[in-house]
Order: C-alpha cells, then structure tokens, then sequence
C-alpha cells in the first residue's frame, strides 16, 4: 500500500481473531492509521496469546480466524485504502507434538529430512551415544521419571505410531525400534493384542523401557539440566523454543513460501521480522528477503510504487548504526522510545535521584559495572552451555598454536567472558561475511567498533601476560580467520545475554528512576538537551525517515504514559525524596522478617505511582492484583532474591503481603495521593508532548492496541489485556474539539482526539511529513528548558510543531489542564519568524511573526500544539 504514515499493532489470538479486528476496521481507519501490524498469524501452540510459538508456517491458525479471517481483514483494510504488515518469526519455532518437523527429526535423527532445518549440535561430545538430542522436559532426574512410573508407553492408532508421555509432553519412538505386524497379516483382534502386549511389557518393566528409550534419537532429561548440557539452541533460555537453521536457502524457502505467497496475491502489504539479532546472518537474510519481496510484488494486484515494506526489530543501543546492507525500511522504534525518553527527563534531577539510589542501595557499585558483572552472572548460569561450548572449541584452537599452548582453560575462559560483558551491544555480524553475499562486510554497520573497545577495555585490566591471548581472541571473534562458526556461536551468545542479563536482570535491580527501564533504553544516561533531540530527528530524516517510531510494544517494562508520570519526578527530585522518606516510614511496621528489601521498596513505590488510576483514591481489587503479579516477576527477574527456577518463597510472602497492606493503610494512602496529584497532570502533559512528537517528527508513528488512551500498563501479561473498543468508538462520535477534551482530560480521551487530529492533517499534507526537512526552532531563553519546538518544511508547505519539554517546570504548584494556564497571551515564545502561525488544536491560538503567543480569554491554553502558517490554510 502507498503512503506508510501510522501504524497500528495488533495482537491478535483465539479471544480476539481476525475477524474481531473486522469489526473495528471503521475505528482504526477513523483515527487515521495507515495500515494494520498483526502479532505472528502461523498456527501456533494451542492456546497461545502471542504467536511467537510457531508450530507451521504454512497455514493462518485457525484460533486467530485462519486464512477466511485474514482474506475478511485484507479485504476490509485495502477498501478502506490501509494496508496490513504481518510480524514473522523465522528464528525459531515450538517443540512439542504439535510440531509436525521437530516430531519427524526426534523419531528420525539425522536421518529426517528436517534435521537441517534445526540448529542442532549432533556431534556434542558430552552426550552419548552421539548424535543424540537431548530432551530436558522431565519433572524429576531421568531415574526417578522411570521409577515412578511417569515414562509411559502409549500408541496413537490414528497416526499409528507409539510415542512416550510425560505429563503434557509426547516423545515419539522410532519405528524401526518398535516394530509392528501389519493388521491385513494378522487380522485385527490380533494386531490390537499384539498392541495392548507391547504396551503392558514396557509399561510394566522399567528397565525394558530404559532400553527402548536408550535406542531412541533423543535423550531424556531433568528440565533443571538445559541450560548446561542442552546441545541445541533455543530462543534466549527458553527450552520450548528451538532455532531454525533460516540462513540455509532450503530452510528458507520453506518457512517463507506461503507468506510470500501472501504477499504476492496482495493479502499483506509487508513484513515486521522478530528477533532479527538471533538469526545467523541477518544480513543475507534480510537481502534474501527483500529480492523474494521485490520478485513477487511486480505481479502484486494494485502494486504501488514504493519499495517493499520490510521492518526488522532491532534494538540499537547509543551510537550504533543498523547496517546500511541490510535495505530494510527500518526498525520498529525501540530507538526513538530512547530519544524521546531522555528529552523528556530533566537533567536538573539526575544528582538527588542517584544520591537516594545509593542509599537505598549501598552496595550498588555503577550501571556499568553492575550490567557487566548480571552479563558475566548470566552467562555462567542461565546460558552456560552455549558458554561452555565457546570457550571449549577455542581452547582447543590454541592447542594448535605453538604461540599460545601454554595457556591454560581457566584463562580464554576469563578473557572470553569478559570480553562479552562489555560488549554494550546486542551483536556484532561478522557471520554475514562468510555468507553467500561476502559484499555484507564492505557496506556494514558500526558494530565492530564496540568489540574494538572491549578490547581495549580489557587490555587495560588483564596482565600483560595474558594480551597475546586476548588479542587472538579478538581477532577470532571478529572474524578475522575462516572459522565461522565460532563467530556464529558468539554472536548467538551475545545476543541473548545482553537481552536476559540487562533487559530481564539489570532493568530489575537499578531503581533510581524506573522511566528510564524499558526495552531499548540505556539507563546510565539520564537525559538529552533539545539540540542534541534535533541532530537526532535530522539524522532519522537523513538515515531512516520510514523507520518506525514507537513509545509502546507488547514487550515493554511499563506503558508509555507510566513511563512519561514518572520522568517528572526528574524535576521535582527533593520532593520525591522527601517523600519516599515519610512512607517508608508510615510502612515501616508492615515490612516483614525477609522483605522487602530496600531497593524493592523504593522500586515498588515508583510502579504504584506510574500505574496509579487517575480517576481513584483508593485501589481496586484489579489494581492490586496487577501488582501482585508484577511484584512476582519482578523479583524473579532480578534474581537477587530467589529466580523463576528456584523462587525464594518466604520473601516473596513478605513482599505481597507488605503491597496488601500499604494499599490499606490509610495514613500512607493519604500522602501518597497528594503526591500523586501533584505530578499526575504534568505527568500528562509529558504524555501529550510524547504523543505529538511520535507522530510529527521524521518517521512512521506506530501505536501499540488501546494505547490511544492513557496506558499506565506493566509488563506482560498486563499489557496485552482487552481492549475496550466500545468505549473508544464512542467517545470519538462526540466530535469534541481538542480543548473541549481538555475539561476531562483524566479519560484519556484528549490523547485519543489528539491522535485523530494530527493524522488527518498528515493525510491533508503527507509529502510535509514522509518528505519535509526537520528544522529546529529557537525558543525565548525563558522557555528554553520547558518548552520544544521544530518545523516540517516540504515546498511551500509548512508548520510548526510546540510542546512541552518537562511539563512540571510550567507550574510548580497543583497543575490542572483543565483550569490553569501555562502559557500565557502575549508571551514571546520563539524567535522572530516569516510567518504567521494558526493552531490547528486550538480556536483563534496564534503566534505571530514577531514571536509572540496570542491566545484568546476564553482559552485555558496549554503548550501543546500544532500551528501551520495563515497562509496556508485553504
């Protein structure tokens, strides 16, 4: 579809299918989304809610609507002139019975004509006999399994084959360890004894169906082992996701046939691919992609001009670069969730919130130093296999090197480890070089630069000793030899123990300022100036103007507007201290023998005030239980106490008990809601600067479901709940103004008004916005640091964009949107200016050339606007 100008995800599972988005086509295309992005359609797991557990690329599951449902959407969009992008997942897909390829490669061994397919290590030495794959999905040691009688034989008439139960899970049995007499042989009442007699002497004997187990292609084992004796690759640690092999063509054509084919009859309009960071040459695959794309979309029906839409997730950490090789339209904006956070967060704020960090946290070193230490912690634990198998192979290799014989297991284990925990980004993609396109290397990214400082970080704390081997090291794992599945199997690892050690460990245990936790972000740093905001939406327009801007996503820590409340406690910080000082007193008498801790503590007060509900002084039952359910997790991603595998039970009793009972404990309640109110409606104003600038600044605005009203969501599970379409519906029949909304603004709907209206003013003027320069505007010294503003210029078209930069800095005391004014008439907001400028949110607002802000006496007017000059309106 032509003009890709806002996005909108969907997730779509067996509660809200394909055919419920139907239903809301109306809606969506009211609000001005361009075009639809749907979560993963493949079947998958029965019951899934997120699509990420394929288990067949080559049918629409039949829980989401199946393909009639998606024919009904495509339909329903493409009338209504909005195309669909659909989220893939060519990384990795489901084990289980259900997943008719992993099933064939466990009855067949390296002999099924899927073993390919999988990234399998058959020749790991540690298990026997060899070219086994291990099964860590038992509820107990093998033995015990066995003992008790929970392996049990069973056979499938349908699919005639026998197979092995464990509770949920079916291990299928070679048939050629098993064989059976054919019924026309030996008559039917035979062949059903001959069955019930086979089953009766296995079930019946351990030791015979220890046997038949040990002739079997996998092995079977205690799901506590995975993480260390595992030798094939999963998902991050996720032992019910195992990777394809997708750089293989073959592999590739398989899992991508019937979505290009999709793509071909013109049913979608692009692709979102997850995980990019985990496939083994994102490179190729991309390029690959791409020309399959650009084949198929010559013979698309109604093809438009435009390049094939193609979205990668991809988290870019602070100054590095998506490699230009990949042509890709961009990513899906984890990276613009980072440049709008620190503009928003005051840097006035940054000393007083790491002085009460410290002292709530001690033996807190640095955010470096305490990212490093969670990535060398996960990868001796969590990814210990993967680890292992690294540092074995190359050892090994230094015994073939005179110049490095002599040293020793314990010393490439050091340095290999180390040199992954500063590695701040995701990956490095040398793999791409030994590809089928070498030409990858020529035109990359930046990425090797932070192995380069690793190394030199490193040379700098290790003995001199040891620099020979740590430069080898280097050099291996840059690429710089022909062992490219070294270099593979490092950047395998290193792109998991970023996302498990910082995003689900580190985001847990540093609480100086939770806005500043999310996916994405990097939470050393603290804010951005407004200069340094503007070089950034002019390298966007410059490098990737179609590249996906968002501010919420089905994986973040806490919803966009929890987020936005929170950044204002960065200019009222002495406040905030003060205040966390009186309840941590007023809950003294409720903390109990183990927790919480401190940092919990303070970590705990953060969430209650992000995800406060505007419009209650008390909680509800719902409230308290999404906390309850965050408060689990959250401990658990820390692992400081206890983990998801070994939970510390008696502290996590403590630490709900202790939420039950604050949010009843009246004296705390009390203060907390004063405190609330007073940074609630600045909290807002962030949230409507926030939205204003997703959806003007250089860049395709993506908004997460339900999130065009206040999202105060946690992670998931909270944020992928219901949304409530029927009210939203009905609030835009209203047909308020922007200012009218304003008067109620604690609903939410002023966010959802505001959306509606820049997206029709971008369908009024689309060159201005997917082509116009990004030019800075320069503002009054007076509001140079609570106020932001830019122009869009494309031709002759033109308009001003002005929102607030750190909304509590307009008023210190009790802000209201509805009653109070911030800005005020005849002000001189910014510089002189050739034109006269009219709002388009508000009636009879202007600026006028010489600067100054004209507003009207009815107008309770508030910084947040869109002006295009006089002259242009028609």
């Amino acid at each position: 579809m032509s003009n890709l100008r806002a996005t909108l995800r969907l997730q779509i599972h067996n509660e809200f299918t394909l055919y419920d988005a139907c239903e809301h086509i109306d809606y969506y295309h009211s609000l001005g989304i361009s075009h639809l992005y749907l979560s993963p359609l493949f079947e998958s797991r029965h019951g899934s809610n997120h699509g990420y557990d394929t288990i067949d690329y080559n049918r629409i599951s039949q829980e989401r609507g199946g393909e009639p449902g998606l024919l009904a959407l495509s339909h329903a969009a493409h009338t209504r002139n909005m195309g669909l992008i659909l989220d893939i997942v060519p990384n990795h897909m489901a084990v289980g019975s259900e997943n008719k390829w992993w099933q064939d490669v466990l009855t067949w061994g390296r002999s099924s004509d899927y073993a390919s397919f999988f990234d399998i290590d058959w020749d790991a030495t540690q298990h026997r006999p060899e070219n086994t794959i291990l099964l860590p999905f038992l509820d107990r040691p093998y033995g015990l399994a066995l003992n008790d009688g929970l392996l049990t034989l069973f056979y499938n008439e349908e699919k005639e084959y026998f197979y092995i139960q464990h509770h949920e899970h079916c291990f299928p049995i070679c048939p050629d360890h098993l064989p059976l007499p054919s019924k026309n042989d030996v008559g039917a009442e035979k062949w059903y004894n001959s069955i019930q007699s086979t089953l009766d002497v296995y079930n019946d004997n351990a030791t015979d169906l220890h046997n038949l187990l040990e002739k079997q292609n996998y092995r079977l084992a205690w799901w506590r082992v995975a993480d260390e004796t595992i030798n094939w690759r999963r998902f991050f640690n996720i032992t019910e996701l195992v990777a394809l092999n997708i750089q293989n063509d073959f592999v590739f054509d398989t899992v991508h046939s019937y979505a290009l084919t999709l793509y071909e009859q013109g049913v979608i309009d692009g692709f979102r691919v997850d995980h990019i960071d985990g496939l083994a040459q994102p490179g190729y695959y991309c390029q690959r992609l791409r020309e399959e794309m650009a084949k198929r979309k010559a013979v698309r029906p109604s093809s438009s001009p435009e390049a094939p839409i193609l979205y990668v997730e991809k988290i870019l950490e602070p100054e590095e670069k998506l490699p230009p090789t990949w042509q890709v339209t961009g990513t899906t904006g984890y990276d613009f969730l980072e440049e709008i956070s620190l503009l928003l967060h005051d840097n006035s704020g940054e000393k007083a919130l790491e002085s009460l960090w410290k002292e709530v946290a001690p033996s807190w070193s640095d955010y470096a130093t305490e990212s490093q230490n969670a990535r060398i912690e996960v990868a001796e634990s969590l990814l210990c296999g993967a680890t292992d198998n690294l540092i074995d192979h190359l050892y090994r290799l230094t015994r073939q090197d005179i110049t490095l014989r002599d040293f020793t297991k314990r010393e490439v284990r050091l340095i290999v480890i180390k040199l992954l925990s500063l590695i701040r980004i995701y990956r490095t993609y040398n793999a791409d070089e030994f590809g089928k396109n070498r030409s990858l290397s020529a035109h990359s990214g930046n990425q090797n630069i932070f192995l380069e400082q690793a190394h030199k970080e490193l040379k700098t704390k290790i003995p001199s000793r040891l620099s020979p081997l740590l430069n080898w090291l280097n050099e291996k794992l840059a690429g710089k030899g022909d062992d490219w599945k070294r270099v593979q199997a490092f950047e395998h690892l290193s792109a998991p123990l970023a996302a498990k050690a910082i995003e689900d460990t580190v985001f847990y245990r540093y609480g100086r300022l939770l806005s500043r936790n999310d996916v994405g972000t990097d939470p050393a740093q603290f804010s951005i100036s407004s200069t340094q905001f503007h070089q950034a939406m002019q390298s966007r327009k410059t490098n990737s103007p179609q590249s996906m801007l968002t501010t919420a996503t089905h994986d973040h820590k806490r919803g966009e507007d929890a987020r936005a409340r929170l950044a204002v406690l960065s200019s009222l910080s002495s406040e905030w201290r003060e205040a966390v000082s009186r309840w941590s007193t007023l809950n003294k008498v409720h903390r109990g023998k183990n927790g919480p801790d401190s940092r919990d503590e303070l970590i705990l007060y953060q969430t209650l005030l992000g995800t406060w509900p505007l419009e209650q002084t008390i909680p509800d039952a719902s409230f308290k239980k999404r906390i309850l359910g965050w408060q689990i997790k959250a401990i658990r991603e820390a692992k400081r106490h206890g983990s998801w595998t070994d939970p510390d039970k008696d502290y996590e009793a403590d630490c709900t008990a202790f939420i039950e009972k604050i949010l009843t404990h009246e004296p705390f309640l009390a203060d907390f809601t004063l405190f609330f109110q007073k940074i609630a409606p600045a909290g807002a104003l962030n949230s409507l600067a926030q939205t204003v600038l997703r959806f003007t600044v250089p860049g395709v605005a993506d908004t997460y479901q339900g999130t065009e009203w206040w999202d105060f969501s946690l992670v998931d599970p909270d944020n992928r709940q219901a949304v409530d379409y029927k009210s939203r519906k009905k609030a835009l029949l209203r047909h308020e103004s922007f200012s009218q909304t304003a008067q109620h603004w604690k609903d939410g709907i002023i966010k959802q008004i505001l959306i509606q209206k820049i997206l029709k003013f971008r369908q009024n003027f689309p060159e201005l916005f997917s082509e116009g320069d990004y030019i800075p505007i320069t503002l009054k010294p007076i509001f140079k640091n609570s106020l932001f503003c830019f122009s869009r210029q494309e031709g002759n078209n033109k308009t001003l964009v002005l929102v607030p930069k750190h909304g509590f800095l307009l008023k210190p005391e009790s802000i209201d949107l509805s009653t109070l004014d911030y800005v005020k008439t005849n002000d001189e907001i910014i510089e002189n200016t050739e034109h006269e400028w009219k709002s388009i949110l508000w009636n009879n607002v202007k600026i006028t050339k010489d600067g100054t802000l004209a507003i009207p006496d009815s107008c309770r007017y508030f910084p947040i606007d869109i002006l295009i000059p006089s002259a242009q309106i028609s």
